[in-house]
């Protein structure tokens, strides 16, 4: 009987010691399928923003123009660009 109690107690432990590494690898596993999931769903809204900004960049003479004031700064036909410098106080 003591045997039988023992031998049950030491496959419970052996059953533990085994599985509980495998069962800590999926949890982690897990958490880094979900992470990825996440990062996976950021690239793909990025990309079709992207997407439709190269759309608009080929077609949109207005988009265009826009994207060369604001970052190349370049003025129109008859434009005359005043920059307006801060004083600083000291």
């Amino acid at each position: 009987m003591k045997y039988r109690r023992w031998k049950n107690l030491f496959l419970g432990v052996l059953i533990v010691v085994l599985f509980f590494p495998i069962y800590s690898k999926i949890q982690q596993l897990k958490l880094k399928d979900k992470a990825l999931s996440l990062q996976l769903e950021q690239v793909i809204i990025e990309n079709k923003y992207l997407t439709e900004e190269i759309v608009m960049l080929k077609t949109d003479p207005v988009y265009i123009e826009e994207v060369a004031r604001d970052t190349l700064k370049v003025a129109g036909k008859n434009e005359i660009i005043f920059r307006v410098l801060n004083d600083v106080e000291e």
